[in-house]
């Protein structure tokens, strides 16, 4: 059998995690930009926050399991992140990988790259509700066209965008999406003087 740890967020974490679930409870936001220094545990955030969001889905009357979609642009990325969710989870089975040629058993949980989701036309084949929390990585890049497809498709009870760097040289606004909001953010500095990084 597969050992899980009791995983915890930090506390810096759980700051964010409280800022996110305030703006989801209080205000009603639907949308939310975390950007946070690499390094900082983004993809933490974003289980512990799925696992948060999932119970409060189940109270609601929900039944089983909530349609996922975890979009990155590197395999390797896609790897960790759902190990990540799985380790929060305490599930070995929740989750799979489309990327570079793979097929994945269901599609319910799915961890997707940009390249497979535009070149299989994966939107033409869902409807724009059908993944009730959905997770960008690196949402920098989501002003370039291959994401904005994406974007403005799906239509998510959740939408987390991740970030280390909002700011583009090409100056496009990656807050946009997210009504020129950035819901928490720790940079590189302030994560420094935490003591949080070396």
């Amino acid at each position: 059998p597969v050992q899980f740890f009791d995983l915890r967020p930090y506390g810096f974490q759980q700051e964010i995690l409280d800022r996110i679930q305030a703006e989801r409870a209080l205000l009603g936001r639907k949308r939310h930009l975390v950007v946070a220094a690499t390094g900082t545990g983004k993809t933490m955030i974003a289980a512990f926050d799925f696992r948060h969001w999932r119970n409060q889905w189940r109270e609601a009357g929900n039944m089983g399991e909530p349609n996922f979609l975890f979009i990155a642009h590197r395999e390797e990325i896609l790897k960790q992140s759902l190990a990540t969710f799985r380790a929060v989870l305490r599930d070995q089975n929740f989750g799979d990988l489309m990327v570079a040629g793979r097929e994945p058993t269901q599609r319910k949980q799915l961890f997707l790259s940009i390249q497979t989701l535009n070149a299989k036309d994966f939107l033409g084949s869902i409807e724009p509700s059908h993944y009730a929390y959905v997770v960008v990585d690196e949402f920098h890049h989501a002003a370039a066209p291959s994401y904005r497809n994406l974007l403005q498709h799906v239509a998510p009870d959740c939408l987390l965008g991740l970030t280390a760097a909002p700011e583009r040289h090409d100056g496009l606004d990656v807050t946009a999406t997210f009504g020129g909001h950035i819901t928490a953010e720790i940079r590189l500095p302030d994560a420094i003087n935490r003591k949080l990084l070396c």
